[in-house]
């Protein structure tokens, strides 16, 4: 009996693995989804933006988004068009590290893509306590205190930005983005070693901070603390 038993069994599982892999089969050949395109991921903030595009196989309803050994998972739902479409898929709350992502597409009946495969870092913490604000070399004003000279020395190497708050002559509260220099050619030169302030407040005090990219393409800028100076 128990030898009848198991045998019945083996057959039921049989089937039924017969059954999910005829599904995947058609014509003697494994039936694949579109597989996604141009997998590319850009860091940020405790999180990582992955984007890919669909070209092929109108018959994809959603993407899956593995990561962590397949042990973290995100769906996308997907509703295709008549031409190429851009996916773009935010995996928030990833603590501080590298991670391997992999994304499948899927049509309605369960076929799977191929996986597209892209490393990516989510920064943190331990990214933020590592810059540090520009320094000023020098503070200078025009005699009726009106006119502020800002002189700098130079900026970290991941530097995108020093954020500058001060107050006009109309009580106003002035936002100045000082940012990097670009060569001809578009690429980065540094910062600026010298800034001015028109139009300033006489008797108040200006603040600054340093804005850092990790990458060139990171999706979040870390600040530092501001400083507060007194011309």
């Amino acid at each position: 009996m128990l030898g009848g038993a198991l045998f019945l069994t083996m057959l039921f599982s049989c089937g039924k693995m017969n059954s999910n892999y005829a599904d995947f089969v058609k014509n003697g050949e494994i039936v694949y989804s579109g597989r996604p395109d141009s997998l590319t991921a850009f860091s940020g903030d405790n999180r990582v933006l992955l984007r890919w595009m669909l070209v092929s196989d109108p018959k994809i309803v959603q993407c899956k988004v593995f990561w962590n050994n397949k042990t973290d998972s995100l769906v996308i739902p997907v509703t295709r068009s008549a031409g190429v479409d851009t996916i773009n898929a935010m995996v928030n709350k990833l603590p501080e590290g590298l991670y391997a992502f992999q994304v499948f597409a899927y049509d309605g009946v369960g076929h799977s893509s191929v996986k597209s495969e892209v490393t990516a870092a989510s920064y943190g913490d331990t990214y933020a306590q590592s810059i540090f604000n520009r320094s000023l070399k020098g503070v200078t004003k025009s005699k009726d205190g009106k006119t502020v000279y800002l002189s700098w020395f130079g900026a970290g190497q991941q530097a995108v930005v020093v954020e500058l708050q001060y107050t006009n002559s109309t009580d106003q509260l002035v936002t100045l983005y000082l940012k990097g220099l670009l060569s001809e050619r578009g690429n980065p030169i540094g910062f600026a070693t010298a800034d001015t302030i028109t139009g300033y407040k006489p008797g108040t005090s200006f603040k600054f901070r340093t804005g850092f990219a990790p990458t060139k393409t990171a999706i979040d800028t870390f600040y530092t603390d501001y400083k507060t100076v007194t011309p």
